[in-house]
C-alpha cells in the first residue's frame, strides 16, 4: 500500500456516527490556516524549528535532508493538531469536535508511519543508525497509534457519558502528545547527540512525575519477579503475569523506545511460560535482571539523576549494559 492508496483507506473511528454539520471536518482539515487556533505557542514554534535546522545542518544527502524535513513537518502538524485539543480540554462542549480531531490525528499518524516504513526505511543514503531509529519510531507511533484508536477512543465512545468521554480524550491527548514527544527527541538526537531535551517543551515537572513513576513501577515489578523465583507459588506467579500486562500497558510508555521490543520481547516469554505451567524459574531471573538494567537506566536520566546519587564505576558500569540484550 503506498502513502496515496493510506489516505483513502477508512479510519477505524469511522464509525461514529457523526452528522457532518455537527463535526465539520471540512472546516477543520483546514484549521491549520488559522494560525490564532492551532499553532503552537511562537516561542516553541520557534525553538523546535531551531533545533530542527541545527540537527538537519549535520546531514548532507540532500535527500536524506529532505526525508527528514518532511518528517518533522508532519511531527509539528501533529503538535499543531494536539495543542488544539489542548485549548478545548476544558470546553465540554467541544467533546465531538475533539474527537473530530482526533479523528483527523489518526489519518496523519497512520500516513506518516506508512511514509517511514514505505519510504523512509528504503531511502538509498539512510545510515544503519538512522535506520534503526526510524524502525524504532515506527514501532512507538504504532503502538500508541493502535492502542489509542482501538483501545480508548473505540467506535461506541460517542455514545458514553460525557464524564467518561471526557477523560477518554483526555488519556488519548496525554498518550500521544507523550508518543510524539519522544519521536521528535528521539530522532533530533540522532542527529544531534547534544540536544538537551530537558530545554525543548517546558515540562520538566511532567518529565519528572513520569521519570518517578516508572521507577516506582519497575521497582515493584521487580520485587515480585523475585518473589517469586524464590516462591513459585501459583498466586505469586499470577501476580507477576498481572503486574508484567499492567506495566505493559501503562508505564511502558514513559521508557524510551528503543526498550519496548526487549520488554515485551523478555515480558512475553515468562507470561507464556508462566500460562503453559512450564518450569519458569530461569525465565523469572532473567527477566528480574533485565528490569533491573531498565532501572539502573531510568535512574540516570538528568531529570531525576541527583535523586539517586551513585559512584563514577556504577554509572559506567550501568552505561556498558544493553537493556534489549
Amino acid at each position: 500500500m503506498n502513502s496515496v492508496d493510506l489516505l483513502f483507506q477508512p479510519p477505524m473511528s469511522t464509525q461514529f456516527s457523526a452528522a457532518p454539520d455537527e463535526f465539520q471536518l471540512h472546516h477543520l482539515l483546514k484549521q491549520e490556516h488559522s494560525p490564532a487556533v492551532t499553532e503552537l505557542s511562537d516561542e516553541l514554534k520557534a525553538r523546535l524549528e531551531l533545533e530542527i535546522r541545527i540537527a538537519l545542518g549535520s546531514v548532507e544527502d540532500p535527500v536524506v535532508r529532505d526525508l527528514l524535513q518532511t518528517i518533522f513537518s508532519e511531527v509539528l502538524r501533529i503538535f499543531n493538531r494536539l495543542s488544539l485539543i489542548q485549548q478545548k480540554l476544558n470546553e465540554l462542549d467541544t467533546l465531538q469536535e475533539n474527537l473530530s480531531i482526533l479523528e483527523i490525528v489518526q489519518f496523519e499518524v497512520r500516513y506518516l508511519i506508512e511514509f517511514v516504513e514505505a519510504r523512509a526505511m528504503y531511502t538509498t543514503g539512510v545510515s544503519k543508525g538512522l535506520l534503526e531509529t526510524f524502525d524504532g519510531i515506527s514501532y512507538g507511533m504504532s503502538h500508541d497509534v493502535k492502542r489509542v484508536f482501538e483501545r480508548e477512543l473505540t467506535s461506541d465512545i460517542r455514545t458514553k457519558s460525557i464524564p467518561v468521554v471526557y477523560g477518554k480524550i483526555l488519556h488519548a491527548h496525554g498518550l500521544l502528545s507523550n508518543c510524539f514527544q519522544q519521536t521528535f527527541i528521539t530522532l533530533l538526537q540522532v542527529l544531534n547527540p547534544n540536544l538537551d531535551p530537558l530545554n525543548l517543551f517546558d515540562d520538566f515537572e511532567e518529565r519528572l512525575r513520569q521519570s518517578l513513576l516508572l521507577c516506582n513501577e519497575l521497582s515493584a515489578l521487580m520485587r515480585v519477579a523475585k518473589q517469586a523465583e524464590s516462591q513459585p507459588s501459583p498466586e505469586l506467579l499470577q501476580e507477576v503475569v498481572d503486574k508484567a500486562l499492567e506495566f505493559r500497558d501503562g508505564g511502558m510508555q514513559y521508557l524510551m523506545y528503543r526498550d519496548w521490543r526487549g520488554y515485551e520481547h523478555h515480558s512475553l516469554a515468562l507470561i507464556t511460560s508462566i500460562q503453559s505451567n512450564f518450569d519458569s524459574k530461569s525465565l523469572l531471573h532473567q527477566f528480574a535482571c533485565y528490569l533491573e538494567v531498565l532501572y539502573g537506566h531510568v535512574k540516570m536520566r538528568a531529570v531525576i539523576r541527583d535523586l539517586f546519587p551513585q559512584s563514577n564505576d556504577e554509572a559506567e558500569d550501568m552505561n556498558s549494559q544493553e537493556p534489549g540484550t
